[in-house]
């Protein structure tokens, strides 16, 4: 059994517009998801290749200034650029494969124009009137910084989910500790990132705390009438990570008591409600539209795994396949202090079966490692190429 017309595609919603549901009976009740598709999740695709990009990461590559980052999100823009949006951002200099003077930012930002032999990557960092290298986004009228998720442009805007962090102020790799998510709004993404006119709203749905987390922001797609957003929970912190989902209508972005999660079939209100579309995932991934197979793929790094993972559903809201392979990071064979995470994967324009995936490096004793390694925390690109479907 197949997924009829019903099911969820690419431009397509399974879903009636959230106008036409009677008064307040949607947030009352939850709303059944339309069983439109087999109980049995797809096959992941075959892969024919997965190999190294080294042309495409020479793009990120610089000798000062910007000079590494992780997270390594993309979001296409309006005038068919990518922003590539970074998380903690490495500002110095690279001399004979080692990096000296350098200091951090919590974000920073890419732009790619065009693909081929014509792209082009501009990286940007923000600087302050007196020239120091600052953050582009900080939280406004509360302690600590903003790590950059995903977010999707609507109707002219940038929607960015971020998180508020805290840490002692020492480069480690594990030094911080999550309180909570904003929105972030940019009214003006097309300019440079220097020239954005931006505030940020509270997003009250994320939740941290000993025994439970909720992160959402993890990617987020524009499906039909819905915007679908995807996130992660766990209980304990030594508690595996679950794939979560939830969905909004598009004029009602930030009305946030209008959010729906799903949960088991269902579409409630409380997010902690929510039920795992996925186990033993990371926090950082991506999910990505395959026309020619009409499925969506979710590519993620486990938690401390080199091996790349690739998940495949016919609908959003799944049933998502076991996982499997796509690409083992060789970056610890050379040194086993590294570790590889935040892989995430973007089908390439022009292209119905090849992947660009990306990943980041970072090591157990990141001060000196990075220092000594200019090759650490440097964005990572594998070209992947799957088998065309028939």
């Amino acid at each position: 059994m197949t997924c009829s017309m019903t099911a969820l595609s690419s431009g397509r919603a399974a879903f009636p517009p959230i106008w036409l549901l009677a008064g307040l009976a949607l947030w009352l009740h939850p709303v059944p998801v339309r069983p439109a598709c087999s109980a049995e999740p797809p096959r992941v695709p075959t892969i024919r290749s997965a190999k190294p990009d080294p042309a495409f990461e020479r793009l990120f590559r610089r000798d000062e200034g910007w000079i590494g980052s992780d997270a390594i999100y993309s979001i296409p823009l309006p005038d068919e650029s990518w922003l590539w949006v970074f998380g903690d951002t490495l500002v110095g200099e690279v001399r004979g494969g080692r990096r000296s003077n350098v200091s951090m930012v919590n974000n920073s930002f890419g732009r790619q124009r065009g693909f081929g032999t014509d792209m082009q990557v501009e990286l940007h960092l923000q600087r302050d009137a007196q020239g120091r290298t600052t953050s582009f986004v900080t939280p406004r009228d509360k302690p600590g910084y903003f790590w950059i998720w995903d977010g999707l442009v609507v109707d002219g805007r940038l929607y960015l989910f971020t998180t508020r962090l805290t840490s002692p102020g020492t480069i480690t790799a594990f030094d911080w500790k999550l309180l909570d998510q904003s929105v972030v709004i940019v009214e003006n993404p097309l300019d440079p990132p220097a020239q954005w006119r931006h505030h940020q709203v509270d997003f009250p749905h994320g939740h941290f705390s000993e025994t439970s987390e909720y992160l959402w922001g993890l990617d987020v797609v524009q499906e039909g009438e819905w915007i679908y957003t995807f996130g992660t929970r766990r209980g304990a912190a030594t508690d595996p990570r679950e794939l979560v989902l939830a969905r909004v209508a598009p004029r009602d972005f930030l009305q946030f008591d209008r959010w729906q999660f799903h949960a088991r079939g269902e579409w409630v209100a409380d997010p902690r409600q929510s039920s795992g579309l996925a186990a033993g995932v990371g926090t950082e991934g991506s999910i990505t539209w395959l026309p020619g197979y009409r499925l969506w793929v979710y590519v993620y790094s486990p938690p401390l795994d080199a091996t790349i993972q690739i998940r495949a559903a016919r609908t959003l809201t799944g049933p998502w396949s076991d996982p499997q392979s796509l690409y083992t990071c060789p970056d610890p064979q050379r040194n086993p202090r590294i570790f590889c995470y935040a892989a995430k994967g973007r089908i390439l324009p022009g292209t119905r079966n090849e992947l660009l995936v990306s990943y980041a490096t970072n090591s157990f004793e990141m001060l000196p490692d990075v220092s000594a390694d200019a090759e650490i925390y440097q964005p990572r690109f594998v070209r992947v190429m799957l088998e065309p479907a028939r």
